[in-house]
């Protein structure tokens, strides 16, 4: 692959990014039958001042967005975040498992493809989501619950207004340690248990990615980070985390505090607690907020604070725990670092 189309596939051509141009076309064709099926009647002056208005996509924080998701690509780009993702267990276990990848044309009657049964491949394909949606739902709790890891979680919340970028307005470290889980999760799975059960392993792809992520992000992904409400429903949202429910984990009201950690799958939510279902179409206000839902002031106004301020309130909340400990006594949550996340909500 030369530099330039290396340059493309990182920054938009990957099926595994929202933002690449099939997924951005099939954004605008389903907000088109929203707005003309749905919203067409309620005095608004046209469609993509309602898709994208003003007001939300030449906000700062939506300025913000796009510097800190150019700044994650260039990493991605020079290949700092694979000096982190790729440990020995996942290689072995991945090399063993994914003997090749499956393909399409003439090449896929040589390839692993042919040799394994449709049901099989297709079960694979799940199990990969599967497992892969799993450890994203508890490392997506854990940087709210521990207080550690929540300032690289944060620069995600202190989002204001939401957009498909802002999906990706995201701390380094907080990919750096989803990556590194989601990785090895998925090398030991498919390397102690679907390579000791299946002589050969495939997978349904598109462009290299799972062809569930691709049906995922075809099917309104990107309204998960927008003003555009969509709900699935109360018996579905059980089962999957609809736009409105991730926009409800965005929320600051103090209901909405540590509910809906899933990204695909609401069942996680479901088993462990954390799920939240709208009864009906909720006004929802982001950004950051303290443990009485009151706004805070935006710590990442810029790339650079969004960079550096997580480092440091990371930093001083090890040392806030371990003075704590010294001490042999319990630190009142009045000192604790206004960035921390609120007290999970029952």
């Amino acid at each position: 692959m030369g530099y330039l189309d290396q340059i493309y596939e990182t920054f938009l051509g990957s099926f595994y990014l929202r933002i690449a141009p099939l997924y951005v076309v099939a954004t605008v064709v389903i907000g088109a039958a929203i707005y003309f099926f749905r919203e067409r009647g309620a005095g608004l002056t046209g469609f993509f001042s309602w898709l994208f208005p003003k007001s939300i996509y030449l906000h700062a924080s939506h300025l913000n967005d796009i510097k800190i998701f150019f700044a994650g690509r260039l990493l991605v780009l020079f290949g700092v975040f694979n000096l982190f993702f790729v440990s020995p267990l996942t290689i072995v276990a991945v090399m063993k498992s994914l003997d090749g990848l499956a393909t399409t044309g003439s090449e896929a009657a040589a390839g692993p493809m042919a040799q394994s049964p449709l049901g099989q491949t297709v079960l694979v394909t799940v199990v990969l989501v599967v497992v892969a949606d799993f450890c994203t739902y508890w490392v997506h709790r854990l940087h709210h619950e521990w207080s550690v890891f929540w300032p690289f979680h944060a620069v995600h919340h202190s989002a204001e207004v939401m957009t498909p970028i802002t999906v990706y307005r995201k701390h380094p470290v907080y990919d750096l340690i989803n990556g590194f889980v989601r990785n090895l999760a998925i090398g030991l799975i498919t390397g102690l248990v679907l390579y000791a059960t299946f002589d050969k392993v495939s997978y349904l792809q598109i462009g290299q990615a799972n062809v569930i992520y691709v049906l995922f992000n075809l099917l309104g992904a990107n309204f998960r980070h927008s003003h555009i409400w969509i709900s699935y429903g109360r018996w579905l949202e059980h089962i999957l985390i609809s736009p409105a429910q991730h926009q409800i984990h965005h929320s600051s009201a103090v209901e909405h505090h540590n509910k809906n950690y899933g990204e695909i799958f609401a069942l996680w939510d479901w088993m462990f607690g954390s799920l939240y279902i709208p009864e009906k179409r909720e006004d929802l206000v982001f950004g950051l907020a303290d443990a009485e839902g009151q706004l805070m002031e935006q710590p990442h106004p810029s790339l650079r604070r969004a960079l550096i301020e997580p480092v440091e309130s990371s930093y001083r909340e090890v040392r806030r725990i371990f003075r704590g400990r010294r001490a042999g006594s319990q630190v009142e949550l009045a000192s604790r670092d206004p960035m921390l996340p609120p007290e999970p909500v029952e």
